[in-house]
C-alpha cells in the first residue's frame, strides 16, 4: 500500500499546465486542488457539472470515434459515476477532415462555423458537490476571467511544447497497471492543474475571444490556453460564487499551419461562449429529465 501511494504522489508532482507569462514565477499559477465542478473528461479535456445530473464540455472532447461512452464509469467529485447519454449540439460537425500543411484560412472557417457543446447525462444525482451556475448575461465583453487547465506547458516566449501535455512515463505505467482492475479511462487526473486570467476582448454568436498581453498590458496571473486544456472553464466570480462563462475550444492560427507554434504572446484563445447555449441546454434538460 505504501509503494502504491508514493507511486501515485510521484505521478501527480507531474507539472504541466497552460501557457504562462515569462516572466513569473510557474508555481503562482499552480493550484492544490480543483474546483469541486471541475470534471476530467475520458482520455484528455474537461468538462463541467451545471446540474445534478448534467455536464457540460466542447463536443470535441468527447472521441466517439474509438470509445462508447454510454455506461461508462467517470468521477465526479472523487466518486464514481456513469454516462447515460450524451447530447450533441445539432450544429456540431466532427472534424474529420485533412486540413494540409499550409494555410491555416480553411480550418478556421470550419471552426468559427460550428458549435463545439455537448451535454452529457449522468446515471446517478450528484449530492456531494454543488454544481457551477452558468452566466446568462450578455455582457462578457470587458470582463476579467479565471481559467483553468491541465495541458502542455509554455510561455509567452517559446510558445507551448506541445509535447508535455503527453502522459509522463510513470503515468502511463500506472494506466497500463490499473486496467485489468477498473472501468474508468485514463484522464488527466494526475496532471498539475494551473488557473490564470485574462480579459474578454471580442464577442460573438458562438465564442469568445482574449489576446495573451504581455509587459504593462498584462494581468499578474495573465496566461492562455495550451494544447490538452480542451474544456477548461473560463469563470467569474459573483459575490465569491463562480459563474461559468466559457469552456475552452481552439486557438486562432495566423500562420502556416505546419509552422505555427500556440501559446506566444498576443495569441488567441476562443471559447465557447455558453450564454450563447443557454436556452439550447435549459430545452434538453427539460427533454431529457433534470
Amino acid at each position: 500500500m505504501k509503494k502504491s501511494i508514493i507511486f501515485l504522489l510521484m505521478i501527480a508532482f507531474n507539472s504541466q499546465a497552460v501557457v504562462k507569462r515569462h516572466d513569473i514565477k510557474p508555481e503562482l499559477y499552480e493550484l492544490k486542488s480543483a474546483p469541486e465542478y471541475y470534471v476530467d473528461m475520458p482520455f484528455e479535456g474537461t468538462a463541467v457539472l451545471i446540474d445534478k445530473k448534467w455536464l457540460l464540455a466542447p463536443a470535441h472532447v468527447i472521441y466517439t470515434f474509438f470509445y462508447d461512452y454510454v455506461g461508462k464509469p467517470i468521477e465526479v467529485g472523487g466518486i464514481e459515476n456513469r454516462i447515460e447519454k450524451i447530447v450533441f449540439h445539432p450544429e456540431y460537425v466532427q472534424d474529420q477532415t485533412d486540413w494540409g500543411e499550409s494555410d491555416p484560412q480553411p480550418l478556421m472557417k470550419f471552426l468559427n462555423t460550428h458549435s463545439d457543446i455537448a451535454l452529457i447525462k449522468l446515471t446517478d444525482s450528484v449530492v456531494h458537490i454543488n454544481p457551477i451556475k452558468i452566466f446568462s448575461e450578455k455582457t462578457e465583453l470587458g470582463l476579467q476571467v479565471t481559467a483553468y487547465g491541465k495541458g502542455a506547458i509554455g510561455n509567452g516566449l517559446t510558445g507551448e511544447i506541445r509535447e508535455t501535455k503527453n502522459a509522463g512515463f510513470l503515468e502511463r505505467a500506472y494506466n497500463w497497471f490499473r486496467q485489468p482492475f477498473t472501468e474508468l479511462a485514463p484522464t488527466q487526473k494526475f496532471r498539475q492543474l494551473n488557473h490564470y486570467n485574462n480579459v474578454i476582448t471580442e464577442v460573438d454568436e458562438r465564442w469568445i475571444r482574449f489576446k495573451f498581453d504581455a509587459g504593462e498590458t498584462a494581468l499578474p496571473l495573465e496566461g492562455t490556453i495550451g494544447a490538452g486544456d480542451s474544456g477548461g472553464p473560463a469563470v467569474i466570480f459573483d459575490k465569491g460564487r463562480p459563474k461559468l462563462v466559457g469552456l475552452a475550444s481552439w486557438v486562432e492560427i495566423n500562420a502556416p499551419l505546419n509552422q505555427f507554434i500556440s501559446g506566444k504572446y498576443n495569441s488567441v484563445a476562443v471559447f465557447v461562449r455558453v450564454s450563447s447555449f443557454k436556452e439550447w441546454i435549459d430545452k434538453v434538460l427539460k427533454e431529457n429529465g433534470r
